[in-house]
């Protein structure tokens, strides 16, 4: 591995045997001339190119040119050896530009920020897609233009062509990229790392999980064999479920594994049972599983992101501490928990006293300072169901479940205490004043927001620096 590497040369004629070993397993499951299951050959040339770039082309040319010396002696065509070098060019020149362009395209998306794994994936498909019918274009017009194909066949060659090419590729080239990248990592990008395409988990589980798989293709197709019935043919798309299974609990590696072994499968059996009368169906089969799958893994990243999301949008960035818009939400689902068990739910709103004043003396960096040790600190007494929002400026709100207004005032006498120990920059100290409110039946959010902003306001008014219940005597803090 370590000579690959290092070595060009080597990277060169490994890519060269590689190229002409996958090209003969999909010679095997050729129904026509010319024509296969699919065609991993393509999936190997785009991993190619999107690895290497221009420096696969040698190697490459070198097998397209080599294939079809083999291909005008196997189907015993009457070209001479200059005719059959300039066809092989051709072919060359025809397969390996669409996929060149095509993995270039990508590697461009890559570089400019695009790596977010599902729109990767969509791109890849898309470019996928389109890179195969413009090399089954080509190289059916090479075909015809070098006499390797009757023109009357275009017509009926074409489109299993193209799906072939491109299974092929949905296929073969994410695992191929992968396995690429182990010998010569991507200068310009990682796009393994991305996917996910490096972190091969393998387990027990695993292994079952792809037997079953196996066991329901094999057990699929067989049945085909037994009924040679076309509605039994289109049960392949099953597979769609074990796939996703697999997508949506095991890594991408594991998947693009899973997806090559039973794509392989599927060609094998397609040969061995005698099913090519229902080719097309399997060259769909092959692809839609595949690109299923791809999308399949997007769903771990697309619900990260969401979460990701969620936080932002619901989380202050300053503080840390919920938005005014996530408290409302959660108010009024603790709420309409309340109606239905009965348990107290206490409402605490605080600001921290003078804030403008500190901001004024002392710059708004110090105050935001101050701001987040207060936050810091009040979390301190909180459990994992309490929720604490950052309101505005420096107002903040503290949800409590299960919690009376006489424990709420305990804890916010706690805070209290601990605030007036802070010293930030030159402040000699930090006071809060608290109003606190408990749900009673027949209110809602907006009734509970007031009576502890009335609270709030009856302390400031009676001198700052304490806790003060709604409608209640002031309560002393805790020492």
């Amino acid at each position: 591995m370590q000579l690959l590497q290092r070595s060009a040369l080597c990277r060169d004629l490994a890519l060269l045997l590689l190229w002409l070993l996958v090209w003969q397993c999909g010679r095997l499951v050729e129904y026509t001339e010319h024509a296969s299951v699919w065609f991993p050959s393509a999936g190997l040339t785009f991993a190619a190119m999107l690895v290497l770039g221009l420096r696969a082309i040698p190697a490459l040319l070198i097998a397209c040119v080599l294939i079809t010396f083999f291909s005008v002696q196997l189907y015993q065509l009457p070209l001479n050896f200059n005719q059959t070098l300039q066809a092989g060019l051709l072919f060359g020149l025809a397969h390996i530009l669409p996929y060149g362009v095509g993995a270039w395209l990508l590697r461009v998306l890559a570089s400019r920020g695009q790596r977010h794994f599902p729109k990767l994936v969509l791109q890849f498909l898309l470019i996928a897609a389109g890179s195969a019918l413009a090399a089954s274009v080509l190289v059916i017009v090479q075909l015809v233009l070098c006499r390797m194909l009757p023109f009357s066949q275009v017509e009926s060659t074409w489109l299993p062509f193209w799906i072939g090419d491109l299974a092929g590729v949905v296929v073969i080239a994410p695992l191929l990229f992968a396995v690429l990248t182990r010998f010569k990592p991507s200068a310009l990008f990682r796009l393994t790392d991305v996917a996910g395409l490096q972190q091969l988990r393998w387990s027990r589980r695993v292994s079952v999980k792809i037997l079953l798989n196996i066991a329901l293709l094999t057990a699929v197709m067989f049945l085909v064999k037994l009924t040679h019935s076309a509605n039994s043919a289109f049960a392949i798309f099953f597979l769609l479920i074990p796939h996703m299974w697999l997508a949506c609990t095991e890594s991408a590696f594991v998947n693009v594994i899973s997806v090559a072994i039973s794509s392989t499968l599927i060609v094998l059996w397609v040969h061995l049972f005698g099913l090519m009368e229902f080719v097309m169906v399997y060259q769909f089969a092959v692809t839609v599983i595949a690109a299923n799958t791809l999308f399949g893994l997007s769903l771990p990243a697309l619900i990260e992101d969401n979460i990701r999301l969620r936080q932002v949008a619901f989380t202050d960035s300053l503080t840390q501490t919920a938005t005014r818009e996530w408290l409302e939400q959660q108010a009024g689902l603790e709420i309409l928990r309340h109606q239905h068990t009965g348990l107290p739910l206490s409402l605490v709103l605080f600001d921290v006293d003078h804030f403008k004043q500190i901001n004024d003396a002392y710059g708004h960096q110090v105050g935001d300072q101050a701001l987040a040790t207060v936050c810091q600190i009040t979390r301190h007494y909180l459990r994992p169901s309490d929720l604490l929002a950052r309101y505005g400026g420096d107002e903040f709100v503290l949800l409590l479940p299960d919690t009376s207004a006489e424990a709420a005032a305990l804890i916010a006498g706690r805070i209290l205490a601990q605030l007036r120990l802070v010293r930030i920059a030159d402040l000699t100290q930090i006071s809060a004043s608290f109003g606190v409110s408990q749900y009673q039946p027949g209110q809602d959010y907006s009734s509970l927001f007031a009576q502890a902003d009335k609270a709030l306001y009856q302390a400031k008014q009676q001198g700052r620096d304490q806790v003060q219940l709604y409608a209640e005597a002031v309560v002393p803090s805790a020492t």
